[in-house]
């Protein structure tokens, strides 16, 4: 049975979804995309995608393009999600990267950061391992395509919700106090990171290498050859032992990928040799 082709306003909607992100609005998402745009169509006074389409026609450098384009991103994270890859972490890929350090410093990059979450989980961890990191030189870049979600974390407050999504009590305990109904993340792990909007097609806000990255459940949204355009940039920011750590479901590929897989440790890969050209290919576990 074939498929019905999208109307207008979806094919628009993902015409510029792709132009700003590079993400494809696959046959998958199509349906959900009313659904992700209703909350922001209601308080705009919007009835029907013709009309958001309309509207954003009228004023293409408005505010409404920004949030329409941020309501169909997908920003599901969670404190420590995946917790076998933290653990992983903080148990190998740390103390092998603490190993072979030539100097005391230690530089992160979570790509597709999202509202956080991940990059404080990271920063946590540390701070919980803070004897062995004595006198390094830790930092933490994440960024993200989405303003709206970097604004989020940079605040690093956060709804009742998301405390009871992954967070340890400890952490809970130690990290964060009350804000109202929310959680407000202590400022000490706060400026452990540098959060920055910015788009791993052509990144601005990212140089040098890192020896740690993280760019999980991101890839898969991508078509071909976003994905290798996007694999590129990872590879750039790499050298030999750095870790890449991807989204469960998917696999780097292709001959030229400096990245190799490390078997003993879920979704995590290991640079081998110089930076060349990997391929992603895969797809969402959710």
């Amino acid at each position: 049975m074939m498929m019905a082709p999208p109307s207008r306003a979806i094919q628009r909607l993902g015409d510029l979804l792709a132009h700003h992100t590079g993400q494809t609005l696959s046959e998958s998402r199509r349906w959900r995309i009313e659904t992700s745009l209703r909350p922001l169509m209601r308080e705009r006074g919007l009835v029907s995608l013709d009309g958001l389409v309309a509207a954003i026609e009228r004023d293409p450098g408005g505010t409404l393009m920004t949030e329409t384009i941020d309501a169909m991103l997908n920003h599901e994270s969670s404190f420590y999600r995946d917790f076998a890859v933290f653990k992983a972490i903080e148990q190998t890929a740390l103390p092998r990267l603490q190993a072979q350090a030539r100097d005391k410093t230690l530089r992160i990059w979570c790509a597709g950061c999202s509202t956080g979450q991940e990059a404080y989980s990271l920063a946590m961890m540390l701070k919980r391992m803070k004897p062995a990191w004595d006198g390094w030189r830790v930092t933490i870049v994440a960024t993200d395509v989405s303003e709206l979600a970097i604004e989020k974390a940079r605040r690093g407050r956060y709804p009742q919700m998301d405390m009871q999504r992954g967070l340890q009590i400890n952490d809970l305990l130690r990290w964060f106090r009350p804000a109202g109904d929310d959680w407000q993340i202590a400022d000490e792990i706060r400026d452990m990171i540098s959060f920055q909007t910015d788009n791993i097609l052509e990144p601005r806000k990212v140089s040098g290498v890192f020896d740690l990255i993280l760019c999980r459940n991101m890839l898969f949204y991508f078509p071909e050859d976003m994905r290798r355009k996007a694999c590129d940039t990872l590879a750039r920011h790499a050298r030999p032992g750095t870790y890449l750590v991807l989204g469960a479901g998917e696999m780097l590929a292709g001959g030229n990928s400096p990245f190799a897989n490390c078997r003993e440790l879920s979704c995590i890969y290991v640079a081998d040799k110089p930076a060349t050209l990997p391929t992603v290919i895969g797809r969402p576990a959710h």
